[in-house]
């Protein structure tokens, strides 16, 4: 039996040492931009890799203007290399060091004095990336505060670029406002739109961030399809399975639900109950599109996800899953006439499709914790709080069946952020 669990041990560390692989510091050559993400930015794959929409999007816009840029995988990444679009050079292994050292010196100097010390290496670690890398401006999804830190010793910009719903009601966001400093945050933040800018300037002006309107790298690949933008060339090509007389409702799922929400146990980690059995009855007349989040793809909720879809609405053709959640979130947008979510973000990109979308979270509600989410699309009549019932989400679908989404897309025509990066050099 010995030889069986060396054998599995080896296996294991074989494993573990492929994970925690970092790229050689030989690879970190001088660019001008330096961008960062992480495996939850990576929604969409193309050229059979992973590929991070918002961050990738930036990398295509600097190869059209022969700006040098370099993509670097956060830890601790799996999507690294030659397995994601870009080859985004992996850190893992640094840090795991720095972790495992840590952990030996909270044993021999305390855990306060531990943690300092971990939190200066990654910080000299940051340093020592940039030192050689020389960006003149770093832009990143939630980079990472030793990160900002860092680039702040050396005097480089470091941007954060909105991926999500921006309200200080919102985790991302909310987290790090009561610690946040000028040293352990972004020196700017990229927003979508004047209308997620607001929210972020409620609080990150107090601690000397600014925040500039830059749009949606994404989102303006499509708007603006460029002919030989080959990803999007094949996206428009590959929508006929939503071609249909029926209304078409995009659900987009999120990851996490029973954690920060429904944790009573009752919840079956995709969707509520009273959407579940909407969706079972009305097939006669809608054709359903639930989309997944990347998390529910790559993530540990993965395989529970697709068994219960499996499970669930295996057996409906008038429900899938699978183009619905591989193709670009725009291409399916345009194919929509309305959305339903628990709160997931897309009710912002939703609305500049003009497609109205139905919020099921509760705690949206006024006098909750996330009370003053989506205001603007409320106030705009576009999105609108349904209650988790099935006479509730069907009223609201009849309600809007026969507004049906405009034949004009989103009207505006602008490369915001091609302009703006533009404008930084």
């Amino acid at each position: 039996m010995w030889y069986f669990m060396f054998y599995r041990i080896l296996l294991f560390l074989q494993k573990l040492n492929t994970f925690l692989k970092a790229s050689p510091f030989t690879k970190f050559l001088k660019s001008e931009i330096l961008l960062v993400r992480h495996d939850a930015d990576c929604g969409y794959s193309f050229d059979n890799v992973s590929y991070s929409p918002l961050i990738d999007s930036i990398v295509e816009l600097c190869k059209k203007h022969n700006f040098s840029a370099l993509s670097v995988a956060t830890p601790y990444s799996k999507l690294t290399e030659n397995d994601a679009y870009n080859h985004p050079l992996s850190v893992n292994r640094y840090f795991f060091k720095i972790a495992l050292l840590g952990l030996v010196l909270k044993y021999v100097v305390g855990a306060k004095s531990a943690f300092a010390w971990k939190q200066r290496q990654r910080v000299k670690f940051w340093e020592s990336i940039l030192k050689r890398v020389q960006p003149k401006l770093i832009i990143g999804i939630h980079p990472e505060p030793e990160l900002c830190e860092a680039a702040a010793i050396l005097g480089i910009p470091s941007y954060d670029l909105q991926h999500g719903v921006v309200a200080i009601e919102h985790w991302p966001y909310a987290k790090t406002t009561p610690a946040g400093t000028l040293t352990t945050m972004p020196t700017s933040f990229l927003c979508w739109d004047e209308q997620n800018a607001l929210q972020v300037r409620l609080w990150a002006q107090r601690f000397g961030a600014r925040v500039n309107v830059s749009g949606h790298p994404w989102f303006e690949r499509f708007r603006n399809a460029g002919t030989a933008d080959r990803l999007v060339q094949e996206s428009f090509a590959a929508v006929a399975n939503f071609k249909s007389d029926k209304i078409k409702i995009l659900v987009s799922l999120q990851w996490g639900l029973h954690l920060h929400y429904y944790t009573d146990g009752n919840f079956n980690k995709v969707m509520c109950k009273s959407l579940e059995t909407v969706i079972k009855k009305t097939g006669d007349r809608v054709n359903w599109f639930l989309r997944l989040h990347p998390v529910q793809i790559r993530g540990d909720e993965g395989k529970a996800c697709l068994d219960y879809l499996n499970e669930t609405f295996g057996h409906c053709d008038w429900v899938e899953w699978t183009d619905a959640t591989r193709l670009p979130l725009p291409i399916v947008l345009s194919q929509s006439d309305l959305h339903i979510t628990d709160m997931s973000s897309v009710v912002i990109e939703a609305s500049w499709f003009n497609v109205p979308s139905a919020l099921l979270n509760p705690f949206i509600k006024k006098g909750q914790r996330l009370e003053g989410l989506y205001s603007a699309q409320i106030d705009a009549g576009i999105a609108t709080l349904v209650e988790q019932s099935e006479i509730d989400i069907i009223n609201w679908i009849n309600a809007k069946s026969d507004f049906r989404r405009s034949a004009s897309k989103h009207s505006d025509t602008t490369n915001r952020f091609e302009d703006w990066l533009l404008k930084q050099f």
